[in-house]
């Protein structure tokens, strides 16, 4: 990869910069922004293919203009697509504040401790079922059991850690 010759990068920083963040804070209106734009132009200097330009300043802010319309292009893209989906497609994520957290630590920690007071084989047999999602047949084959035997060790496994978790969603 051909690098932009030493002096224009050197110009870049001491005088295009200054003049490339103008441009760019007055039309997408926002310093950070602006920032990662110049950052962009400088890289797209560093990757330039032809070391011996013409008009050095003329092609920084041609790319800078062209940055700026990507920019828009994408903007309107985006706006499209949210106005032709539905409401639904992107529903505001709930924030989790602290006392969320506090009570979910709760929960899993009783939980575990609920698990830890199963039967050895029936909390390995539910944890497999629930949590790791292997099927009945392939548990009953592992343990040597019916499959009405893994119904039996789940089933048991349900009832005794509602009672102990007060109906939480096991």
């Amino acid at each position: 990869m051909t690098q932009a010759p030493r002096p224009l990068r050197e110009r870049f920083y001491r005088d295009l910069r200054p003049a490339l963040l103008a441009f760019f804070t007055r039309r997408v209106g926002n310093r950070a922004e602006a920032e990662d734009l110049v950052h962009d132009v400088y890289v797209r200097l560093e990757s330039a293919q032809e070391p011996q330009m013409r008009d050095p300043e003329a092609y920084v802010f041609q790319v800078a203009a062209n940055l700026v319309r990507d920019r828009a292009r994408r903007a309107q893209v985006r706006t499209r697509y949210l106005a032709a989906s539905g409401p639904d497609d992107h529903a505001q994520v709930d924030p989790i504040d602290p006392h969320r957290i506090a009570v979910s630590r709760e929960t899993l920690a009783a939980l575990v401790k609920a698990l830890d007071a199963l039967p050895e084989r029936t909390r390995r047999i539910f944890l497999l079922y629930r949590y790791e999602q292997v099927s009945r047949q392939a548990i009953a084959d592992t343990f040597g059991i019916s499959m009405s035997a893994v119904d039996k060790h789940v089933h048991k496994a349900f009832v005794r850690l509602s009672a102990r978790l007060g109906g939480t969603d096991v």
